[in-house]
């Protein structure tokens, strides 16, 4: 009897931890039983990385979109992929190893317009026996030649997209070297033990939960833990295995100097000079999206690059430099990295994320341009967390960290609806900082107006009255006129009020959830207000009723304000963020000025005619 009790109470239990289990595993698609990677440096110089996971998959697209193949890129000419081991469990415990016919070897997706990397291969794993709550096991490692790395070095996120029950980063090095790290987001240390010749580096950790898939995170995960390591703490030394090679002696072919000089025979300015070879940089020459270690962290020549008609970002920046120099401007490449996972004290390139190009200008002050498009404003007011470092060829360095982002808007409008009705008046714009497109306004005279909705302005450049043009901001001022400003509806008008596209409207931030698992970031600090005076006809009457509704919180403010002030209507909307980021506990007072500033009922006016 007592048995019979025991075994219905064990049933239960285990019936019962299984539902929780499950329940908890719902909102994913799979997990990692294990996840190992390896790291080892040979006492010859040679590197082998090694990759193990036991995976079990819970939903139909877990094995249909996800994980039912796996991709391995590597270069044959320094690289040897072995696989070691790739089979599946299926649910009833059958073992389906991989068959022959499961591993072909393709061209990378971005390598595919690349001529000068045709050499790279991926390895499409397809894995085979797959059903819900099966178990994908692979193990596969590749070796590096020596002389393709200027250390051992890496960058890891201590997470994945599912949850980890058992995580393991372990790092090889030959005895008497040096091992340089550092855990963020963490205090994790690793265990230290002796293989025979190597100190072993082992980080273990158990229950990893996964990376949130909820937009607006904190730039690239900088919530989550991050390991950064390296053989080395010379960072010049390290840069120095970059800077070393040809393409940053920047030197230019007599056709690239002529067809420059071509370019810039008619330009005097130096910044427009600077804009015009950006536009050939980034519109003319095709962009290789190699990454950069796949690469090995080598670069071609700018004659290379420019007979190819194409590049990797690096590439693109040498190039860059090289004709900005054959115009005899001085111009330095610049590698970017994220600020918060940056440790002079660890000399790695695995932390470069982009590649710039920096100039001075006695009146304009530093500028960084982007390789890959054509940046309006300089990016030091735009890439926020981000850091510049200017490489020269001799591997010194210096690092200047991006400002905080911050932006302006002010609109102030004048308008008289005649009884057509017809719209004129005028209209100014005020723009500061980030969203401030002074290079933009160079190629385009038209930038301002043109971001403004509504289709007010018109194209006419008479239209424009004032217009005075900073290096950090700018303000303009045209003349409105519109036949049909407004949509009717029986004897109702409505009037969209007229907005910036390239301010908050150009986040995108249209729908918010209710709750939130991550803090919220923004693109900037903002203060975008507008501010619009209407006269109206006796044959219109504003039905959009008067009110004053001023909203401030720990997140911002906003404001919104219709009134009759001596027979005109004045009309205000505000919204305001003193900072970026806003943690859980001020995620539901950031929504609710967001949710103000998207309601349809603050962003239009509504007037009414008497019916005949």
């Amino acid at each position: 009897m007592k048995t019979n009790f025991l075994i219905s109470f064990l049933v239960c239990t285990l019936t019962l931890v299984a539902t929780q289990l499950n329940a908890q595993d719902d909102k994913y698609d799979a997990y990692y039983f294990t996840l190992t990677r390896e790291y080892t440096l040979n006492p010859d110089g040679s590197m082998d990385y090694r990759f193990v996971k036991q995976q079990k998959l819970l939903s139909y697209r877990a094995f249909n979109n996800l994980y039912g193949e796996t991709f391995i890129v590597y270069n044959p000419l320094s690289q040897k992929l072995k696989i070691n081991e790739v089979y599946t469990t299926m649910a009833d415990g059958k073992k389906v190893i991989a068959p022959e016919n499961a591993f072909n070897e393709v061209l990378p997706g971005f390598a595919a317009n690349a001529p000068a990397y045709n050499t790279l291969r991926e390895m499409v794993i397809t894995h085979t026996g797959l059903e819900r709550n099966a178990t994908i096991n692979l193990d596969y490692q590749i070796h590096t030649e020596k002389g393709n790395f200027p250390a051992l070095m890496g960058q890891e996120i201590l997470a994945e997209a599912e949850p980890v029950k058992s995580l393991v980063i372990r790092i090889r090095i030959p005895a008497g070297q040096n091992l340089y790290y550092k855990v963020f987001n963490g205090d994790y240390q690793p265990e230290k033990t002796i293989e025979g010749t190597f100190q072993v580096y082992t980080w273990k950790l158990n229950d990893l939960p996964a990376i949130s898939a909820e937009e607006a995170q904190q730039g690239m995960n900088e919530s989550f833990p991050r390991l950064i390591f390296s053989t080395s703490d010379n960072r010049e030394e390290v840069f120095s295995f970059l800077t070393n090679q040809s393409a940053f002696m920047f030197a230019s072919t007599e056709e690239m100097k002529n067809t420059v000089n071509g370019w810039l025979a008619d330009i005097r300015d130096k910044f427009e000079k600077v804009l015009k070879l950006q536009e050939k940089v980034v519109n003319d020459l095709r962009l290789y999206p190699i990454p950069l270690r796949v690469s090995l962290y080598k670069c071609r020549t700018p004659e290379q690059t420019w007979n190819n008609n194409g590049g990797t970002p690096v590439e693109k920046a040498t190039l860059f430099v090289a004709l900005l120099k054959s115009a005899g401007i001085d111009a330095q490449v610049v590698a970017i990295t994220r600020t918060a996972f940056t440790d002079d004290k660890i000399a790695t390139l695995a932390d470069i994320e982009d590649f710039a190009v920096k100039i001075e200008f006695k009146d304009k002050g530093t500028w960084y341009y982007s390789v890959t498009a054509l940046n309006t404003a300089n990016l030091k007011y735009t890439l926020p967390g981000k850091s510049f470092i200017a490489l020269k060829p001799d591997g010194r360095y210096t690092v200047t960290k991006s400002e905080t982002p911050a932006q302006m808007v002010k609109v102030i409008g004048t308008f008289i609806v005649s009884s057509d009705p017809r719209l004129t008046g005028e209209v100014s714009m005020y723009f500061e900082g980030a969203i401030y497109p002074f290079a933009g306004l160079s190629r385009d005279k038209k930038k301002m107006k043109n971001s403004l909705s509504g289709n007010l302005i018109g194209n006419d450049t008479t239209n424009l009255k004032i217009s005075t043009l900073n290096i950090e901001n700018g303000f303009q001022t045209y003349t409105v006129q519109s036949e049909k400003p407004f949509r009717k509806d029986s004897n109702f008008y409505y009037f969209n009020l007229p907005a910036v596209t390239l301010g908050i409207e150009n986040w995108g931030i249209k729908t918010l959830s209710q709750k939130r698992e991550t803090p919220f970031e923004i693109p900037s600090i903002a203060d975008e207000s507008y501010s619009f005076t209407i006269t109206l006809p006796a044959t219109l009457t504003c039905f959009t009723p008067a009110k004053k509704l001023a909203i401030s919180n720990k997140a911002g403010t906003f404001v919104w304000e219709v009134k009759n002030d001596n027979g005109k209507l004045i009309v205000k909307r505000q919204l305001k963020f003193t900072k970026r980021l806003f943690p859980l506990s001020e995620y539901a007072e950031f929504k609710i000025l967001m949710d103000y500033w998207n309601n349809p009922w603050y962003r239009q006016l509504i007037f009414v005619t008497e019916k005949k």
